[in-house]
């Protein structure tokens, strides 16, 4: 896959999420108008920050995303977005603070030698102001990996994907990511030509993804918030992400992956946020008490749901297969990792929410009726767009030109 298509699957993501902002709003959503551009916005920004080149330029794209983002987590203006959007802004920019530090020491150390990267990986001895370079990529590496949304500065995720309207959640979450992954990499790759053997930023990123995920299972375990939930599982695949930033694959397999969370991500707070809307609750317990649910809405949350995780041809799954054949590629077997937590993950997640299927099924509520099935609507095309790449990439994976 090229960028031309991860554009192309992104602006299709973003013009469904706008459409179900601006159609299906709630009834605390107001100046529509104003937010769709700043969504716009914002959606922009990322793109930009993955398809243009060079250190300086991508990290004032993305801490314009932190700006922007801010202002987008508290457009529901209620008594939590407020704290949520200054939570959001201060550790997004105290991690992009360090990272800039990172770059600068790189970059003026990079010039400093006036050589290369691959010329300098054989002559380190030679250059014993490589540790700059070190240092530098530990900074970046580092303040990177807080944007992301990795432990230990992941707190913002949470609560900003669980606080926010489900559109700008699912926004946030599906291109932010991606934006700082393609920031990210050439770090990770110019770490692993300089250090290879030793232990360096690269490995720290990946025992930061590690931790991240197994910190997403045991908070899941202890959460009964519909939408703190999802939030979690997005914050598990943020974990995976560093994983596969490790890996530091090939263009093309790097670019599915990145399109699989642009699509997930949407797919999964949409239909969230039917389920929590029609339930008119977010907590477990009391909509467990509830007589009846939609249950066409809680099947599409609960597909989207397998799709994240064990649906054989979804994105998800075909990354996983992908991870374990670059994984035994390069004898790297403890990648197996990734799918066996994501296995009790999953586990957890249906131990939690399966039960609600035991309510009786009943239709939309007239007062959101047009609303909810707008969103079903957009939901259900996101959702076979994310059904449509994971075949596409499973056959691709078949045919070897993966």
């Amino acid at each position: 896959m090229n960028l031309l298509v991860l554009n192309g699957i992104g602006a299709a993501v973003m013009f469904l999420i706008l459409l179900a902002y601006i159609l299906a709003p709630t009834k605390g959503q107001k100046q529509i108008a104003m937010w769709s551009v700043m969504m716009i916005v914002f959606t922009l920004l990322t793109f930009s920050a993955w398809n243009l080149e060079g250190f300086g330029l991508q990290w004032v794209l993305i801490e314009a995303t932190t700006f922007t983002g801010a202002l987008l987590v508290s457009s529901s203006r209620t008594s939590k977005s407020f704290p949520i959007a200054w939570k959001f802004l201060l550790i997004n920019s105290f991690g992009l603070g360090i990272a800039f530090l990172g770059i600068i020491i790189v970059t003026a150390t990079l010039h400093g030698i006036d050589h290369p990267v691959e010329v300098l990986a054989g002559k380190l001895s030679e250059h014993p102001e490589n540790l700059w370079i070190e240092i530098g990529l530990w900074l970046a590496i580092f303040g990177y990996s807080a944007k992301l949304g990795l432990f230990p500065n992941h707190v913002w995720v949470v609560d900003t994907y669980g606080e926010s309207p489900s559109q700008i959640s699912a926004l946030i979450a599906a291109f932010v990511p991606v934006a700082v992954s393609y920031a990210l990499r050439p770090f990770i790759h110019m770490d692993h030509q300089l250090y290879p053997t030793t232990f360096s930023a690269a490995d720290g990123l990946l025992i930061l993804g590690i931790v991240t995920m197994l910190q997403s299972i045991v908070a899941l375990y202890q959460r009964n918030d519909l939408r703190m939930m999802t939030a979690k599982v997005a914050l598990f695949h943020s974990g995976a992400i560093g994983i596969f930033l490790w890996m530091d694959l090939p263009d093309s397999v790097f670019n599915f992956v990145m399109a699989g969370n642009i699509v997930l991500k949407s797919v999964l707070f949409l239909s969230m946020g039917i389920v929590r809307m029609d339930a008119g609750k977010r907590e477990l317990s009391k909509i467990f008490l509830s007589d009846s649910i939609n249950k066409k809405a809680l099947s599409l949350y609960t597909a989207s749901l397998f799709l994240a995780f064990v649906l054989p041809g979804s994105p998800i799954f075909v990354n996983d297969l992908l991870l374990l054949k670059m994984g035994w590629n390069q004898g790297q077997w403890f990648v197996i990792v990734v799918p066996i937590l994501g296995l009790l993950f999953f586990s957890v997640l249906l131990y939690k929410t399966v039960p609600l299927f035991n309510l009786q099924d009943r239709p939309f509520s007239k007062e959101f009726a047009a609303t909810l099935q707008i969103r079903l609507t957009n939901s259900l095309l996101l959702f076979l767009l994310v059904l449509g790449l994971g075949i596409w990439g499973f056959y691709h994976m078949l045919q070897g030109e993966f």
